[in-house]
């Protein structure tokens, strides 16, 4: 459960010595590799004064376990690879979803009013298959709240642009409780890389 939402994040896989071959880009860049490891904060000011590439070199992969709402957002970061549980091909036999905070939290009636509108379309999309109905076909009855699981690989670029734009005010309160999982991981992870934010 993050931030009052039922959703899950875990690091897979991460560049091995990723802030060691970040700072072996970037001194290439300055011709300055001789000087490899002498500079405690060598990133953070290469960061500082926009020289970002060399952060593209490392990878970070996380299991997701959100809502389709929240994937819909997601897969829209490009430089990334994506892996999402299939809805074509794996029947939904369990109703899993997640409720926003915002909705559960707001009275008994709006809660069960959500309740019943899940359980309304879960039961479309058993009589659709008990009709024959593919699954690829009886999933368009199926909500954005519908649960899914994604394996997400970016590089610590495009993880910076998801924390600055994803674990803001503005931001889905859903992505907002992953961005901050996410942010609080690479800031243990790459504290060089991820300082600031």
């Amino acid at each position: 459960m993050l931030d009052n939402y039922d959703i899950e994040v875990k690091l897979l896989a991460v560049t091995p010595d990723a802030e060691k071959l970040i700072e072996q880009a970037g001194r290439l860049c300055w011709n300055s590799q001789d000087k490899t490891g002498t500079t405690p904060d060598r990133i953070p000011k290469w960061l500082q004064i926009g020289h970002e590439s060399m952060i593209e070199h490392a990878c970070a992969t996380f299991y997701i376990r959100a809502s389709r709402v929240l994937t819909h957002e997601l897969v829209r970061h490009r430089l990334a690879s994506y892996s999402q549980r299939s809805q074509r091909y794996v029947k939904e036999s369990v109703p899993r979803y997640i409720e926003p905070a915002e909705i559960r939290e707001q009275d008994k009636e709006t809660h069960e009013l959500f309740e019943k509108a899940m359980a309304d379309c879960w039961k479309a999309y058993e009589h659709l298959l008990a009709r024959g109905i593919k699954p690829e076909a009886a999933r368009y009855v199926l909500p954005g709240a519908c649960e899914t699981k994604i394996i997400c690989t970016w590089n610590f670029r495009e993880i910076r642009h998801i924390i600055k734009l994803r674990a803001s005010r503005q931001a889905l309160p859903e992505m907002r409780a992953l961005a901050s999982e996410i942010r609080k991981i690479m800031k243990e992870l790459a504290p060089q890389v991820f300082y600031d934010l």
